[in-house]
């Protein structure tokens, strides 16, 4: 991740605070959920202010009280520390909740590129489109 072992000892209680882990914290990773493995991860990857917030998927799974505290975080990161965030979902209520832009892309290709409101029109439009081609017997990534 970058950081030394003093920066993360330093920061050790509000990772942990974040967290939420308590006493789970000591145990190793490998016994982890994927919940607790995403909340250890998005407490360290927000201690410090990033260039770039990359956040894939992250908030599809925890608690709904973990997911306000995420995104409260996110808002906080991007609106007042000047922060370039790429929110990777599908998801597209959350994703209008702290987005301005939205790209639509399939396969590592862009599709789309505008507002959040336009895109998530275009990527429902796709979404209907391949279940019409479902239907009809083809493969959604066939013209």
């Amino acid at each position: 991740l970058g950081y030394t072992e003093a920066f993360l000892k330093e920061q050790f209680d509000d990772i942990l605070e974040f967290s939420e882990l308590g006493e789970f914290i000591d145990m190793p990773l490998k016994t982890y959920s994927s919940g607790m493995m995403m909340r250890l991860a998005f407490s360290v990857a927000t201690i410090v202010q990033p260039e770039i917030l990359i956040v894939d998927e992250a908030l599809s799974v925890g608690d709904s009280e973990f997911k306000k505290k995420c995104i409260d975080r996110i808002n906080k990161i991007v609106n007042e520390e000047d922060v370039t965030f790429l929110f990777v979902t599908h998801s597209t209520g959350v994703a209008k909740s702290f987005c301005k832009r939205g790209l639509v892309m399939r396969q590592g290709k862009l599709l789309f590129d505008s507002t959040i409101d336009e895109a998530i029109d275009y990527y429902k439009k796709t979404l209907e489109e391949d279940e019409k081609k479902k239907k009809k017997g083809r493969g959604i990534f066939e013209q």
